[in-house]
């Protein structure tokens, strides 16, 4: 076989519709498995508080630090 035929016989087998449907689906399957493989889900997006719940949170660390300057000066005192 010459150098020739071998490239005729090449250009057969490349241009084969077999050849070229293969190709592509074998392109289109291993893009969507690396697609899958790297997909991450995005974290869910944290829910917003309620105003009411703010203040009350708030209230309640300002009773907490109040108590505890309290508890501070009879310390100090006794």
């Amino acid at each position: 076989m010459s150098i020739n035929e071998f490239w005729n016989l090449c250009k057969l087998v490349l241009t084969d519709w077999r050849v070229i449907f293969i190709a592509i689906f074998f392109i289109v399957f291993t893009s969507l498995a690396g697609y899958v493989v790297k997909y991450k889900k995005k974290p869910p997006k944290p829910k917003k508080k309620s105003k009411l719940l703010e203040n009350a949170a708030a209230k309640k660390t300002e009773k907490k630090n109040e108590k505890e300057k309290d508890k501070e000066k009879e310390d100090e005192e006794a």
